[in-house]
């Protein structure tokens, strides 16, 4: 009988909400518009490289999610005049940040799932080919026995469907290696180029074309783009000004909303050799509210 074929596995991935029902986007029909020059001074804080050195320390989905919650707790008091030393004007900043970095995710996975895809059809045209040599190399094992041939019928799927490919494979390789350690089988499969070593190629490529299907039907490579990087470092760098500024306010006796923890901020500093929460202003060029 054939081998039992495997049913793929589809992720099952949270949908992404509407760009209209995003918290920044929500934010932005409320709060100031940016002109060119508020967005250069804003952008002039930080340097590409400062953000992609503390986006590489995060993933992307983290961050967004960090920074939902933390503008979320803030919003209320900031967009109505704001307090000292931070506006309106630099949260729709982080906003717009926000909404850009929720793109890049999108735009990222999308990217993840056509590389995944050339992937596993690379991967399905060695396996193709290594099935047909094995089928050839075993038909003429069995030569002319016709209960041989039938068992080579039973485990060979002509498809190019990667989990049924796999499965065949699979099926004729076990069937080589058995052929093998009959008395005349050794002699005839290195005659017809079934030898071990040819089956140890033919092992390792299942493999290859296994792990093509799980990276294709799972989760991606979950590692971000420099350019995600990017984004969700310069997000990353906002949310450390936006903390430490209300900080600040507060000392200076401004009713400030409380800033809620930041684990991936966090994350970027310590793994930047910044210690001490706010230690990121150091690095800060002062920039117009």
């Amino acid at each position: 009988m054939a081998a039992k074929k495997k049913t793929a596995k589809k992720a099952t991935t949270k949908a992404a909400p509407k760009k209209a029902d995003r918290l920044a986007v929500k934010l932005l029909a409320t709060l100031p518009a940016l002109d060119d020059r508020r967005r250069k001074a804003y952008r002039a804080a930080f340097t590409d490289a400062q953000c992609e050195a503390w986006g590489a320390q995060t993933k992307s989905e983290a961050v967004l999610a960090d920074a939902e919650r933390a503008v979320g707790a803030v919003q209320g008091k900031l967009k109505n005049g704001g307090v000292t030393g931070y506006s309106a004007h630099r949260l729709a900043w982080l906003c717009h940040l926000m909404a850009d970095l929720e793109d890049a995710i999108a735009t990222q996975e999308a990217a993840e799932g056509t590389e995944a895809r050339a992937e596993r059809n690379a991967a399905v045209a060695v396996a193709d080919r290594a099935r047909k040599r094995l089928v050839a190399g075993l038909s003429s094992m069995a030569g002319g026995d016709a209960g041989l041939r039938k068992q080579i019928a039973d485990r060979n799927e002509s498809s190019t469907t990667p989990h049924v490919l796999e499965s065949s494979l699979t099926g004729l390789v076990q069937l080589a290696l058995v052929w093998r350690r009959t008395e005349f089988g050794e002699v005839l499969g290195d005659d017809a180029g079934v030898t071990d070593s040819f089956l140890s190629s033919v092992s390792a490529v299942v493999d290859s074309l296994r792990e093509a299907n799980e990276h294709t039907y799972g989760e991606g490579t979950g590692r971000d783009s420099a350019e995600t990087n990017r984004i969700e470092g310069r997000v990353l760098r906002e949310l450390g000004f936006l903390r430490r500024a209300l900080a600040v306010a507060k000392d200076l006796g401004d009713s400030v909303p409380a800033f809620p923890p930041v684990k991936t901020l966090g994350t970027a500093e310590n793994r930047n050799g910044n210690g001490k929460p706010g230690a990121e202003t150091d690095e800060m060029v002062a920039s117009p509210s």
